[in-house]
């Protein structure tokens, strides 16, 4: 994997970041919480041009796709990039609905995105099952983290490809690799623009040696994290690349939530502040897919095999 971005690679995000400049960003999310709605009209505009399809392009492929669900997260796109972009892909054949949603069987909690979902496939251990959207029920609940939550029932379904579901929790690993660095990375910059700005002792805030410090600590894991996910999309998610890239992840996300909000003070509490689009939905996807303690057992898992 080359460290610079090609030609295509180059064409690419500037096309998604002119379509995220139209249809994302805080003010579209701030609209679309009051309704706790997917964003459909930037998840359309994604399908149509062509960015939920890169993961099995010859030329593009799943780096790309990657690179896409870090730029979208970035954005603060409510939609569910990951999943749709390069876990349903990996694992279903034909026409992919517009907006997917995956969860482990059995899984109690609420899923993201889940109420307008399209399809829905749940995991069960080496196998997958995927349940349109005649075959599963939802019940909303009310969350603070960033994204429109709902419980899940589902009847019926239908069976996957033998190892679908081994193949589909590596890559949602990948996936929640590249939301999250994509988010952090977007937390990391709005705190350097505001630290820039805000003053103290007749200096800006980000003057100050100590705070230096902990900025160049935050963004050496946002590093680490944006690309080790795109390595392990790059080498087709390999069980230790993918798995390496959701613990570094995780990490990154806790660090982050926890500076960002320490760095901002008081007005990092308060919903007028923007930092909380982002920062939030670092605390939800950290403990998605069973967080660390999952993440760690398929490392070790993977290592011993």
């Amino acid at each position: 994997m080359e460290m610079e971005f090609d030609d295509l690679q180059l064409s690419i995000q500037e096309s998604v970041r002119l379509l995220l400049e139209r249809r994302a960003g805080p003010e579209r999310v701030r609209e679309l919480t009051e309704s706790g709605a997917v964003d459909t009209y930037l998840l359309s505009g994604l399908h149509e041009s062509g960015f939920l399809e890169l993961f099995q392009d010859a030329d593009a492929g799943p780096l790309c796709a990657a690179l896409v669900c870090e730029w979208v997260s970035g954005a603060a796109g409510l939609v569910p990039i990951g999943w749709r972009a390069l876990v349903a892909p990996s694992v279903l054949t034909g026409e992919i609905p517009l907006s997917v949603v995956v969860a482990e069987k059995g899984q109690t909690g609420p899923v993201r995105f889940a109420h307008d979902a399209d399809l829905l496939i749940v995991l069960d251990g080496d196998d997958a099952r995927a349940f349109d959207r005649d075959e599963f029920t939802t019940e909303p609940v009310r969350s603070i983290y960033g994204y429109p939550m709902a419980r899940v029932q589902v009847a019926g379904g239908r069976p996957l490809e033998p190892g679908s579901g081994s193949i589909a929790r590596r890559w949602w690993k990948v996936a929640l690799a590249s939301e999250i660095a994509g988010t952090s990375e977007a937390v990391f910059n709005f705190m350097c623009k505001f630290l820039g700005e805000r003053e103290q002792f007749g200096r800006p805030l980000d003057s100050f040696q100590a705070l230096q410090h902990r900025l160049i600590e935050a963004y050496v894991h946002i590093e680490g994290t944006k690309w080790l996910s795109r390595e392990a999309a790059y080498l087709g998610a390999p069980a230790q690349q993918a798995a390496t890239a959701a613990i570094t992840a995780v990490e990154t996300a806790k660090l982050m939530l926890h500076e960002a909000h320490q760095l901002a003070g008081a007005i990092g509490l308060t919903l007028e502040f923007d930092l909380h689009l982002w920062s939030l939905r670092l605390q939800t996807l950290r403990v998605e897919a069973g967080g660390a303690a999952s993440h760690r057992t398929a490392l070790a898992e993977s290592r011993w095999e």
